[in-house]
């Protein structure tokens, strides 16, 4: 497996799926434990990128459609004299039904596209099989027809793993362990990467913790904003029961309008800490004692359990906390390019106005990338609209569980053995 490093993951402007595409492929890179850098969508970015010495040390990856001139470009131009990227992918998207789909990739020679008309000798005449061989050293090829098998097709071509469930890596063992520590506080704990730190800790109120301002006009790059609509099944109206008065009802009016209501009703909890509820039950008969331990509750063993909440306060605090795992999953999220500055970090709340596209709030910064060059200094940000979840930890399934249960039995290892 290629050694885990910095990739730097940007994507030419060929349709709207560009930053689905994109962003796909740097989530699957960061869950195998690169380090990524995304770059604004735009064919200047990458190529500038991969000709600067930021590039040195590094793996490149651009998204295509089914052009030869990034390729050639790279391997001819920036990776000539050795001092770019150590190795670049370029994924071609097949799913703009361009020229090179099914067999085709592996009978037609690449020819001259619209922005290279003269392919270096080397290349003129090879199928991008053939080509692929050729540069593997420096350069590899890759298709995908949807964002998930273009993510997992880079990586592979990264040395990586690519089936979801692989888990052998430390960095999968590691993830695990924290969604699991995690787990019990979704939504109220937020986890990001700055500087190569990892930081838990709870998430703050943004009204309490925001003094970054982005807006149109101001600092602003207009033709970078790239806005991904609310998801229009998701939850706009949240009504909680409680015992002790009225339903509590937060609901976004805005969404209603649009989407019509699409409720949901909940009773109101509270966590309460408790004691390890294990109980031990004896059963005896002539030939031998035997002791089973058994959890009157499946929550104990988590150090709490959920009683219906008592006060007001406690029934709007948990419908506070409802509301807003209801807008991390809206799907909305905003993309946009600002003058750089080290004020841009990941886990920074930001009031975001843009008047034009009627946003006015406040707003996560779930991803940054920066592109510096001697003339400008750019940072691109991801917003959301509430940190997103770290997500859940998986189950053991009943064959797992019983396979481990007879290992218990059977080995003789000591259990102050740990993993």
């Amino acid at each position: 497996m290629a050694e885990k490093g910095t990739v730097v993951v940007g994507c030419d402007r060929n349709s709207s799926q560009d930053a689905t595409f994109q962003n796909t492929v740097c989530e699957k890179l960061e869950s195998a434990g690169y380090t990524v850098e995304k770059l604004p969508i735009a064919p200047n970015p990458f190529a500038a990128y991969s000709y600067s010495s930021k590039a040195q040390g590094k793996y490149g990856v651009y998204i295509i459609a089914d052009g030869t001139y990034s390729i050639a470009d790279y391997h001819y131009g920036a990776n000539k004299n050795k001092k770019s990227f150590k190795m670049a992918v370029f994924p071609i998207r097949t799913d703009l039904k361009k020229k090179l789909q099914g067999d085709d990739w592996d009978d037609i020679p690449v020819g001259a596209d619209a922005d290279y008309s003269n392919l270096p000798r080397d290349i003129v005449g090879k199928t991008f099989k053939q080509m692929n061989e050729m540069l593997k050293e420096d350069v590899r090829i890759v298709r995908g027809n949807t964002p998930e098998e273009m993510a997992k097709n880079v990586l592979a071509a990264l040395g990586g793993k690519v089936n979801d469930g692989d888990g052998g890596s430390s960095a999968s063992s590691i993830k695990d362990a924290i969604k699991e520590v995690m787990s019990a506080w979704d939504g109220e704990v937020e986890a990001y990467v700055r500087d190569m730190k990892m930081y838990i800790h709870k998430i703050k109120l943004p009204e309490q913790d925001c003094n970054l301002i982005l807006s149109e006009g101001l600092n602003i790059e207009s033709r970078s904003i790239n806005i991904k609509d609310y998801c229009p099944n998701n939850t706009n109206k949240l009504v909680v029961h409680w015992n002790g008065g009225e339903d509590i009802i937060i609901q976004d009016n805005t969404r209603i309008e649009r989407f019509g209501e699409k409720i949901k009703e909940m009773d109101a909890v509270k966590r309460v800490l408790t004691s390890n509820n294990e109980t031990k039950k004896e059963t005896k008969d002539s030939t031998d004692t035997t002791t089973t331990t058994s959890n009157d509750d499946e929550k104990s063993d988590k150090g709490y359990e959920e009683v219906p909440a008592e006060t007001y306060e406690e029934a709007l605090e948990f419908a506070r906390l409802e509301w807003n795992k209801c807008k991390r999953e809206d799907c909305h999220e905003i993309e946009l390019s600002t003058i750089g500055g080290d004020e841009w970090q990941q886990g920074r709340w930001v009031r975001v106005y843009i008047p034009s596209f009627n946003i006015d709030g406040y707003y996560y910064i779930s991803r940054v990338s920066e592109n510096t060059s001697p003339s400008q200094w750019k940072a691109s940000l991801t917003l959301v609209e509430y940190p997103p979840s770290f997500g859940e930890p998986e189950e053991e399934t009943e064959e797992e569980t019983e396979e481990e249960t007879e290992e218990e039995e059977t080995s003789e290892v000591s259990d102050d053995v740990t993993s």
